[in-house]
């Protein structure tokens, strides 16, 4: 641009480094001091987590992964804001490991990649499925020779 200024549009990683400024005439050429163009990156996700159907006392893994510069942090988060106490593990990879999952568990799992330039966010659903109880179980009767009996279930 005019009057010695140079302008990026759309930085990109590739354009970080040093530059300098050269100014020449007929009586020379003389150059600026070093100025460093540093290029930061939002949080994006290599790897987001998927959604789980498990069984009752199963144990329930979501994988995140996320790239940014500066590194960014990475933290979970349940939809009740509540990740279940004593039973989960955070992986040095920020895997998510549920253990002895109950029912209570189910609901929405956010994975959550924060630096300074920004914060990105990715979700996925646990469905915890349960084999079938018994609430009432049918119970002995005696009956007189033409009644109707009636077993609860």
């Amino acid at each position: 641009i005019r009057g010695g200024k140079l302008m990026i549009t759309y930085t990109r990683k590739n354009d970080a480094g040093k530059y300098v400024c050269v100014g020449t005439n007929m009586v020379g050429e003389r150059e600026s001091e070093v100025a460093e163009l540093t290029v930061l990156e939002r949080p994006s996700f290599v790897k987001r987590p998927s959604n789980l159907a498990v069984t009752v006392d199963d144990s329930a893994e979501f994988k995140c992964e996320a790239r940014g510069d500066p590194v960014p942090t990475v933290r979970w988060r349940k939809d009740d804001g509540e990740l279940p106490k004593a039973r989960y593990e955070i992986r040095d990879d920020h895997t998510l490991k549920i253990r002895k999952v109950t029912a209570g568990d189910m609901g929405s799992y956010t994975c959550v990649a924060e630096n300074m330039v920004g914060k990105a966010e990715a979700s996925a659903t646990l469905t915890v499925q349960e084999p079938p109880q018994f609430v009432v179980k049918p119970r002995d009767q005696v009956a007189a020779l033409g009644r109707t009996v009636t077993f609860q279930c």
